[in-house]
């Protein structure tokens, strides 16, 4: 008595597992003419999907980068009063924040 079973240890199964599999399980040479074909679309695919991550990494840093333009445009706010000592004035420096 023979049987044949597999098992998977664990990871994400997505379509290029399955397609993995399904192609190891054909006949001779449909199995290496769907290996390379799979082995080739998933290479474009990997690509794809490196290009796409790496457009929302930029747009991101556009954001944060307009971001922090608006904060540098808010300046501290300085107020100098005279005191009893003469030459040395009051200085109150308070964050643009502090007034919203």
């Amino acid at each position: 008595m023979e049987y044949k079973f597999e098992h998977h240890w664990g990871g994400e199964d997505n379509w290029y597992t399955k397609s993995k599999r399904w192609a190891n399980k054909q006949k001779f040479p449909i199995n290496h003419l769907a290996l390379g074909l799979i082995e080739l679309v998933y290479k474009h695919w990997v690509d794809g999907k490196v290009e796409m991550e790496m457009d929302s990494v930029d747009r991101q840093a556009e954001e944060i980068l307009e971001m922090w333009y608006d904060i540098e445009d808010d300046k501290p706010h300085v107020d100098s009063n005279s005191s009893e000592v003469e030459g040395l004035d009051e200085i109150r420096i308070k964050a643009p924040w502090e007034d919203k």
